[in-house]
């Protein structure tokens, strides 16, 4: 799992009013929560945010956050709220979890080879589910599940209990739940 990091400055006002001002120059309302902490109201940088949304892309959304320069803490991001119109980042929400806490979280899932339904038989490779729901250590966590689809024919599916075992990951969805076919 790659190490990324954000910033956050603690605000000590809340509000739409407030909220709108920090936008305006350039900033985003977040809030960080866990189990072990209280809420805390926090702003990061619109940019910031922008370039680490962008380096996520569609893997587990695990970052480290620095909150005023103190130590960083592992932390998952559970929401980010965008305008519909504009296109800006209005809100996102960090939910810090510790080393020993077990956590749930979805992660995607990631195909790679070429199906022989796709290469012999002109099919074509469906994914049935992005993500994939997990129960891990957060230093167990993976960027994503890859998985192999180069044996899959027409009609052919990949289940659950036929994703890769990874270690210290265990995989809640239901075992006969599909995730990859190749269809004509």
């Amino acid at each position: 799992m790659k190490q990324l990091t954000i910033n956050a400055s603690t605000r000590n006002n809340g509000g739409s009013a407030h909220s709108g001002r920090l936008r305006r120059d350039g900033k985003v309302p977040a809030v960080a929560y866990g189990k072990t902490r209280e809420p805390s109201m926090l702003s990061v940088d619109a940019s910031d945010l922008r370039v680490l949304l962008k380096s996520i892309g569609n893997n587990a959304p695990i970052v480290q956050l620095i909150e005023d320069d103190s130590k960083p803490r592992t932390s998952i991001i559970q929401e980010v709220q965008r305008h519909a119109i504009k296109d800006t980042y209005i809100h996102v929400d960090f939910r810090q979890v510790a080393d020993d806490e077990v956590v749930v979280l979805d992660i995607p899932v990631h195909p790679f080879g070429l199906a022989t339904g796709v290469k012999n038989d002109g099919g074509t490779l469906e994914t049935v589910a992005h993500t994939v729901s997990v129960r891990c250590l957060p230093k167990n966590i993976p960027d994503f599940v890859e998985v192999d689809v180069t044996e899959l024919a027409i009609s052919d599916l990949i289940h659950i209990k036929e994703l890769p075992a990874l270690e210290g990951v265990e995989y809640l969805d239901h075992a006969e739940q599909p995730v990859f076919t190749v269809i004509k």
